[in-house]
C-alpha cells in the first residue's frame, strides 16, 4: 500500500457518513447522488435569493439544459406552468432539481422530513404540467403545507451529452424576502437542513440590485468571509449601461474582451459591498429573454463573442462549484455544533432576556392597572359612595330649590296683587265703606270734630293683615322659602317679626297719607276706589321688592353652596375618569405587550425547536459516523490478520491510528453539546 493511498483511505469513513447523511436527506432520489463511489462526485447546490430575478433559467442553464432544438424554452415553460406569467414567481415551495436516468420527468413530495411521496413519473410534459399546477394550488390555499420540497428530475435528452454540470443538484428555495414570518421561517429550516450537506450556497441578486448584498436577511453571519461555502451569481449582467456601451466601440477600439471587461467591471462593483478582502467569487450571467433581446441588437461578431461570453462564465461557476472541497462530514458536524452553541447561548439568552423585559413591563402595566382600579373600587363602595350618594342627593336638592326659589318674588306679586284686591274690594262692599257721586265711587268720608271715624281705616288695617300673614305668617311667604332652602340643608337665619316691622313701618311712611290724606279745615280729599286698587298694587311692588332683597342674598349662598358642591363632585368625577382611563391605557399597552409577547414566545418556540433538530442532527451524525468508522475499522482489522507482510500491516496499523485520530477530532466536542440539558 502506497502512502497516497493510505491517506486516501483514510478519509473513506467520512465520505461514507457524509454520503448516507446525504441519503437519509434525500431520500426520494433513486440516482447517483444517493451513492458514493469513491470516483465519481456528486454536488449540492442551494440557491437563495428574491423570487423573479431568473433563478429558475440560472438553474437550467447550471444543470446543462440544452439551448439546441428549444430546449432550454420547453423545460422553462413545463416548469413554469401557463398558470405562471412571466415575471412572476415558479417557486411557490422549494424545488430540488435533478438530471433524470430516464426520458421522462419524475415528482415526488416531500411534506415533513423523511416523508416523500412515491415518485410518479410523466411522459408527456402537459400531464406535468397538470400536476404541478394542483400542487401549486394546494400549496396556496393551505391545504398543503407550504413547507413541502418538490424533487423534480428532467429528463436526460434536454441535457447536453457531456458536461461538467452532469452531477450537480440544485435546490431552488422559495422567494427569500417580502414573506410572511412562517414563509421566512420555513426558508431558514431549510437552509439549516441542507446548507450542512450542500458543496456551495449559490447567493443570487440581479446586476442591479448588487448592493443588496451589502445585507442578505436569512443568510448565516459573516457568510461573506466564506469564499468555500458561498458563491454570488449576478443575473441579467450584460443589460447593465456600462457593460452595454463595450460594444457601442468599434471593435479595433476596445481595449480588452469582452469577458475581461465584465469580470473586471462587476469585480469592482461587488467589491464595494461584499468588502475588498472578500474572496467570494461573483459570476455575473446574462440568460433567457434578457440575453436574446441583446443578442438581437447585436451584430454577429459580437453576438457570437457575448455568447461565448456567457457560456465560459457558466461553465467557470460549474467548474467552481466542482472544484471546492464543499461541506466534508466534519465541516457539516462543525457547522451543526456551531449553529447550536449560537442557539443556545446567543440567540436563546437574548430571547430570553426580550421576553424577561417583556414580563417585567406587562407587571409594571399590571400594577398601574391594580392600583387604578383599587382606587375606582375605594371611590365608588362603602363610606366613598355613601358619601357620593349624599353629595349628588345635596346637588340634586340644590338644584332643586334654585329653580323653585328663583323669581319668587316675581312669584308673589302675581299671586297676591289680584288677590289683595279682592279682598279690600270684598270688606269695601261689605262694610259699606265706599260712597258714590258723579265722579264714581270712593271711600266713605266722614268728618267729625269730636270722633275720628274708625271704619275708615279698616281698609288699611286690611291690607296690613293681609300682607302680614302672607309675608311672616305660619304659612306665609317666608316661611315656605325658609323650608325650601331648609329641604335642600340649607342653614338661614331671619328674623320674620322684625322684617314684618320694617316692611309695615315703611307702608304706614309712603303709602299712609295717600289712603287717608290729611283733613282741611272744611273737608278731606276723596280716595276713589280706583285709585285704592293701584295704592294696593304699589303695596305689592314695595314688598315684593324688599323679599327681593332676601332672595337675592339666600339665593347667592344657595349658589354658592351648589357650586361648592357641584365641584367637588367634578373633581371626583374627573379623578374617576382620569383613573379610568389610566386604567384602560394600560390594557391597552398590555394587550400591545401581551401580543408582543406571543410573537416573542413563538420566536423561542422556534429557537427551541431549532436546537432540539439540531441535537436530533448530531446525533445522527454521531450515529452515521460512529456506524461508517466502525466498519472501517473493523474492515482493517480483518486485513490486518489477513496481511502476511510486516511492512502492510505495519501500514494498516498507522491508518487505524490515523482514523481514530480523525474520529475523535470529528466528534470529540459533539458529545458534550447533545449531553447538555433540555432547553
Amino acid at each position: 500500500m502506497r502512502g497516497e493511498e493510505l491517506f486516501k483511505e483514510r478519509n473513506f469513513w467520512q465520505k461514507n457518513a457524509f454520503d448516507r447523511i446525504k441519503a437519509s436527506l434525500l431520500t426520494a432520489r433513486d440516482n447517483a447522488f444517493l451513492q458514493y463511489d469513491g470516483m465519481q462526485e456528486s454536488y449540492l447546490v442551494v440557491v437563495y435569493g428574491p423570487s423573479q430575478i431568473g433563478k429558475t433559467s440560472l438553474i437550467l442553464k447550471l444543470i446543462g439544459i440544452r439551448d439546441d432544438n428549444d430546449c432550454f424554452q420547453k423545460v422553462s415553460q413545463t416548469l413554469r406552468t401557463k398558470e405562471i406569467t412571466r415575471g412572476n414567481s415558479s417557486t411557490s415551495t422549494a424545488i430540488l432539481y435533478a438530471r433524470s436516468d430516464t426520458e421522462q420527468y419524475a415528482l415526488a413530495v416531500e411534506d415533513e422530513p423523511g416523508k416523500v411521496s412515491e415518485k410518479l413519473f410523466f411522459s408527456d410534459e402537459k400531464e406535468l404540467e397538470t400536476k404541478l399546477i394542483e400542487v401549486r394550488s394546494r400549496v396556496v390555499k393551505n391545504r398543503e403545507s407550504a413547507r413541502s420540497v418538490l424533487h423534480i428530475d428532467i429528463p436526460r435528452k434536454f441535457f447536453t451529452a457531456k458536461t461538467a454540470a452532469e452531477n450537480l443538484y440544485v435546490m431552488d428555495l422559495p422567494g427569500v424576502g417580502s414573506k410572511t414570518e412562517g414563509e421566512a421561517a420555513h426558508v431558514q429550516k431549510l437552509m439549516r437542513r441542507y446548507l450542512p450537506v450542500a458543496q456551495v450556497c449559490l447567493v443570487v441578486c440581479t446586476a442591479n440590485t448588487i448592493q443588496s448584498l451589502e445585507v442578505q436577511d436569512g443568510l448565516e453571519p459573516y457568510w461573506r468571509d466564506k469564499p468555500g461555502q458561498y458563491i454570488v451569481a449576478a443575473t441579467k449582467a450584460f443589460s447593465l449601461g456600462t457593460v452595454k456601451d463595450y460594444f457601442k466601440k468599434p471593435r479595433q477600439q476596445r481595449e480588452k474582451s469582452f469577458y475581461d471587461f465584465v469580470m473586471e467591471t462587476y469585480k469592482t462593483e461587488t467589491g464595494k459591498y461584499l468588502g475588498e478582502t472578500s474572496k467570494v467569487k461573483v459570476f455575473p450571467v446574462e440568460l433567457a429573454d434578457s440575453f436574446q433581446k441583446l443578442c438581437e441588437s447585436l451584430e454577429e461578431e459580437d453576438r457570437k463573442e457575448m455568447t461565448e461570453t456567457r457560456d465560459r462564465i457558466l461553465q467557470e461557476l460549474r467548474q467552481s462549484i466542482q472544484q471546492r472541497e464543499g461541506q466534508r462530514f466534519q465541516a457539516a458536524l462543525q457547522r451543526l455544533q456551531g449553529e447550536l452553541k449560537i442557539a443556545e447561548k446567543s440567540r436563546l439568552a437574548e430571547s430570553d432576556g426580550q421576553l424577561d423585559k417583556k414580563e417585567k413591563e406587562i407587571e409594571v402595566e399590571n400594577d398601574i392597572i391594580k392600583q387604578s382600579e383599587d382606587f375606582i373600587k375605594r371611590e365608588t363602595t362603602g363610606d366613598k359612595q355613601t358619601e357620593r350618594e349624599e353629595r349628588l342627593r345635596k346637588i340634586k336638592g340644590l338644584q332643586a330649590a334654585k329653580d323653585m326659589l328663583t323669581g319668587c318674588a316675581d312669584w308673589f306679586e302675581i299671586r297676591y296683587k289680584p288677590a289683595l284686591n279682592e279682598k279690600i274690594d270684598a270688606l269695601i262692599e261689605r262694610e259699606d265703606l265706599f260712597r258714590t257721586s258723579g265722579g264714581g265711587r270712593y271711600l266713605v268720608d266722614r268728618v267729625s270734630a269730636l270722633r275720628q271715624n274708625d271704619s275708615d281705616r279698616k281698609v288699611f288695617a286690611a291690607l296690613l293683615d293681609y300682607l302680614r300673614e302672607k309675608v311672616s305668617g305660619d304659612e306665609g311667604y317666608l316661611d315656605q322659602y325658609v323650608k325650601i332652602l331648609k329641604d335642600a340643608g340649607m342653614t338661614v337665619s331671619y328674623n320674620k317679626d322684625a322684617l314684618w316691622l320694617k316692611l309695615e313701618q315703611d307702608i304706614n311712611e309712603d303709602f299712609y297719607q295717600e289712603y287717608y290724606p290729611k283733613q282741611s279745615l272744611f273737608h278731606r280729599e276723596k280716595v276713589w276706589l280706583e285709585d285704592v286698587q293701584k295704592l294696593n298694587g304699589e303695596i305689592v311692588e314695595k314688598v315684593a321688592k324688599e323679599l327681593l332683597k332676601y332672595e337675592i342674598k339666600w339665593l347667592g349662598e344657595l349658589e354658592e353652596e351648589l357650586r361648592r358642591e357641584e365641584e367637588l363632585e367634578r373633581q371626583s368625577q374627573q379623578l374617576l375618569a382620569g383613573k379610568r382611563k389610566k386604567a384602560d391605557d394600560a390594557k391597552a399597552r398590555k394587550s400591545t405587550l401581551e401580543a408582543q409577547k406571543a410573537v416573542l414566545e413563538k420566536a423561542r418556540e422556534h429557537i427551541v425547536e431549532e436546537i432540539r433538530q439540531d441535537r436530533e442532527n448530531l446525533e445522527d451524525y454521531r450515529r452515521i459516523a460512529k456506524e461508517a468508522y466502525t466498519e472501517q475499522y473493523a474492515g482493517i482489522v480483518r486485513r490486518i490478520r489477513q496481511t502476511p507482510g510486516v511492512v502492510e500491516k505495519t501500514k494498516l496499523i498507522l491508518l487505524l491510528g490515523m482514523l481514530e485520530e480523525d474520529y475523535k477530532a470529528a466528534i470529540g466536542g459533539c458529545q458534550d453539546e447533545i449531553s447538555a440539558g433540555k432547553t
